[in-house]
């Protein structure tokens, strides 16, 4: 699933004190990855053991004795190709590829297989199906549940396949399925251009375009997704397919989420021009008791909506502090956005003074922490506003106060994300709405881990009373009811056609993937 930071929140993690998870903190989550926050020594502890996250395995992993293996398989994992190096447990490496960003997931591979290239992705494809082995696929390794993992499986890592192209007459950008935001920022600002993605450096590229995508600049440009022009994908078989030769293909890699029909191995999208500038505006809000913090969330939810297209939101409410940030991509603040940042100075316990500053400069400060964390994060649902969530928000608010490390976070939608236009191009369902909750609870070490999911199962509880059913799916929640509509909504049957066609016999696949139909 799953961006980052301001300097006030740069302390030592030794702080204890919650409410330092600021918004450009939390943000970093919000747009890509969870976590780029320090998290203080002093949590308050619980007793239990973690979700284990154990993923589906096959009946057996015994290779079959009536077929000769491909030339392409090799006749010992441990074997070093050309084209993918192959890790087991025991092997040195084994333990930094299966590492994830969520320290709380613990899954095994049976095998690693880390591909340098296109044909190594088809030789590793190869393999598994031949030894009968389940396939998951990591990039950026920031899956919120660890779907990029899996127990007892073969997990291709797709790590050094990051190479950066640009066309200066097409303005178009290819990468591959390696490639991280931070580099990718950095490639395309020195050509002067930007891909409207999340901000958090670590996460990448190919995840976030397949579940949708959005950041800072969703509202002005779109959704990552909507920028993804060409795919390249070795399919469940391990045969190469294009969207040249299968354009509806292009349609369900636009928010039809990853892990599902095949492994992304080449991305083009159209860039646009990058700002010079990005201002940031923050306000914070202290000792808030539930019904103060709803008088907050109203004002906030009232005021969003007529925030310009050039500009984005968070609302961050940690323990008894919220946390509003805006940002602003134009030169000078417009009309409107100076009457709302006029009301919400009015009304805050804390105002910060506006930071402009060059836009590589600005998004450095979002980059976030590169070391794993113990955490879950998972999607709070979309809103059309506050009254959606009117019902349980003082619940809510309550569950989060008694729960160190919890908090919830909001985000403006809106803008070019609902361009009616851009409905029938793509399998992302979720445009209407004009909000996006995630929630997160960060914890120190592994033995509070059944608190602190028991504290997110609660609260989707009480969103799930107040009738929040559609979901973000790079914010994915192992214990979501109804995942694939709260995914995909109509979608889903359109989406699961694909999979007959590119990986009928599920090889590829993890507890929230999309099913054969032949499998339901």
């Amino acid at each position: 699933m799953k961006d980052k930071r301001e300097k006030s929140i740069q302390r030592p993690v030794s702080e204890p004190r919650r409410d330092f998870l600021t918004a450009a903190a939390s943000l970093a989550v919000t747009l890509g990855i969870p976590g780029c926050y320090r998290v203080d020594k002093t949590s308050s502890t619980t007793t239990g053991t973690t979700n284990s996250n154990k993923q589906d395995t096959p009946p057996s992993t015994t290779p079959p004795v009536d077929t000769t293996p491909p030339a392409s398989v090799p006749d010992k994992p441990s074997r070093i190709s050309d084209h993918v190096l192959y890790y087991e447990r025991q092997d040195e490496d084994y333990a930094k590829y299966r590492q994830c960003f969520n320290k709380r997931i613990t899954l095994s591979p049976k095998i690693i297989a880390v591909c340098l290239d296109e044909t190594g992705v088809q030789e590793a494809v190869k393999y598994a199906n031949y030894y009968r082995l389940p396939i998951a696929v990591k990039s950026g390794g920031h899956s919120f549940e660890g779907y990029c993992l899996n127990d007892d499986g073969l997990v291709i890592v797709l790590s050094k396949m990051n190479t950066m192209k640009y066309d200066n007459k097409s303005e178009r950008f290819i990468a591959g399925a390696g490639c991280k935001l931070g580099n990718i920022y950095t490639f395309l600002h020195d050509r002067g251009r930007l891909l409207p993605a999340g901000s958090c450096g670590g996460v990448g590229v190919a995840g976030l375009t397949l579940g949708g995508g959005y950041g800072f600049f969703a509202r002005q440009h779109g959704l990552t997704c909507d920028h993804l022009t060409r795919v390249k994908m070795v399919d469940g078989e391990g045969n190469v397919r294009t969207s040249d030769e299968q354009p509806d293909l292009l349609w369900a890699c636009r928010g039809g989420g990853n892990g599902n029909f095949g492994v992304i191995t080449e991305l083009t999208f159209q860039t646009v021009a990058a700002p010079r500038h990005f201002t940031s505006y923050r306000f914070k809000f202290y000792r808030l008791t539930p019904s103060k913090a709803e008088v907050a969330a109203r004002l906030w939810f009232t005021e969003m909506k007529q925030l310009p297209h050039s500009c984005f939101s968070a609302f961050v409410l940690n323990n008894r502090t919220l946390t509003v940030l805006v940002t602003d991509t134009e030169a000078v603040a417009s009309t409107a956005l100076k009457r709302i940042l006029a009301t919400l100075k009015s009304r805050a316990d804390k105002n910060y003074e506006p930071r402009k500053r060059p836009l590589l400069q600005a998004l450095s400060l979002y980059q976030g922490r590169p070391d794993p964390l113990y955490f879950k994060n998972v999607s709070a649902g979309y809103y059309q506003s506050f009254e959606d969530i009117a019902g349980s928000f003082k619940r809510i608010v309550e569950l989060i106060q008694k729960q160190r490390g919890t908090l919830l976070q909001i985000n403006t939608l809106g803008g070019e994300i609902a361009n009616k236009k851009k409905v029938e191009t793509a399998a992302y369902p979720h445009r209407e709405f004009a909000f996006l909750g995630e929630l997160q609870v960060y914890y120190n070490k592994e033995k509070q881990g059944a608190g602190a999911v028991a504290t997110v199962q609660k609260i989707q509880q009480q969103f799930l009373t107040a009738g929040v059913t559609r979901h973000y799916r790079n914010y994915p929640d192992i214990d979501l009811p109804n995942w694939q509509q709260a995914y995909y909504g109509d979608n889903y049957a359109r989406l699961a056609t694909f999979k007959d066609r590119f990986d009928p016999k599920n090889h590829i696949r993890h507890p929230q993937s999309i099913k054969p139909t032949a499998k339901g």
